[in-house]
């Protein structure tokens, strides 16, 4: 695609009831430039048709149909095959206002920053929306140990902008919890971060998500990745990752989603301290 200027890379799988929504979401952006790349990751529901439909009638949109490998997998064949000087991620089954690209553009290229980020609005099932403030400072050029010690959502992919560069240098590993094994690093090691102070990512709540799935096996995988995100983060910030690691576990035991897995967590936090 020519003038390509950012690529939103969406992985799908099995999400025939939320597609097409996610996919008008960014068809009707207010930012031209753009293309959509849907990477459908084998699904057995009629999600790579409908993607294909789209396709067919938008010149900007590509997709592709690959062996079923997982998230991590699917976005980075998406990043492969983008063209966009600037990447962006999106699931399948959540949204975008239709200003988010055109702010974040604006917010990355005017202050030469490696990253912009947004807030985001949570929707739960009951279609109750809460304003989640990604961090408690004015928009605008914020510091990296700031964001990495009290961003909400901070460790994950989707509510940001990146410089193509960073892609070349980082890959999605195919493991649980993906995004908190590599977010945090990546911006651990970045020069410059921007934060566009406006509600502009919708993030979709379902009870079947993993994020959502209360299993001590889950949890086992969260410590783990816990542990490879302070081992890999930039030294710098050790302190600030580790801040933000114990009070995302602190927030979890106040929801009462530790309740059974108090002692693991309790001994992983006293490993750190």
């Amino acid at each position: 695609m020519n003038n390509c200027r950012i690529s939103v890379i969406i992985p799908v799988f099995n999400l025939e009831s939320f597609l097409r929504r996610c996919i008008d979401s960014v068809l009707n952006q207010s930012f031209s430039g753009l293309e959509i790349i849907i990477v459908d990751d084998e699904s057995t529901d009629n999600s790579g048709k409908i993607a294909d439909e789209f396709a067919c009638k938008n010149d900007n949109i590509r997709v592709f149909h690959i062996k079923r490998g997982g998230v991590s997998k699917a976005r980075n064949y998406g990043v492969q095959h983008s063209n966009g000087d600037y990447i962006a991620f999106l699931d399948g089954d959540d949204c975008v206002d239709k200003d988010i690209y055109k702010e974040m553009y604006m917010a990355i290229t005017s202050q030469k920053a490696d990253i912009a980020f947004c807030d985001v609005i949570k929707v739960h099932e009951n279609g109750i929306k809460e304003e989640i403030e990604s961090l408690n400072l004015e928009g605008g050029v914020v510091p990296v140990g700031k964001y990495l010690k009290d961003g909400k959502y901070m460790q994950l992919a989707w509510n940001k902008l990146y410089k193509r560069e960073i892609w070349d240098r980082f890959l999605f590993e195919s493991k649980y919890f993906e995004d908190l094994l590599l977010i945090p690093e990546i911006i651990s090691k970045s020069n410059s971060i921007v934060y566009v102070k406006k509600y502009l990512n919708y993030y979709f709540i379902r009870d079947k998500s993993i994020s959502r799935t209360f299993s001590k096996e889950n949890y086992i995988h969260k410590i783990n990745a816990y542990k490879n995100v302070i081992d890999n983060v930039n030294k710098t910030y050790k302190d600030e990752l580790v801040y933000w690691i114990v009070n995302n576990i602190l927030d979890c035991i106040k929801r009462k989603e530790l309740y059974f897995f108090r002692e693991e967590f309790i001994m992983f936090l006293q490993s750190i301290s």
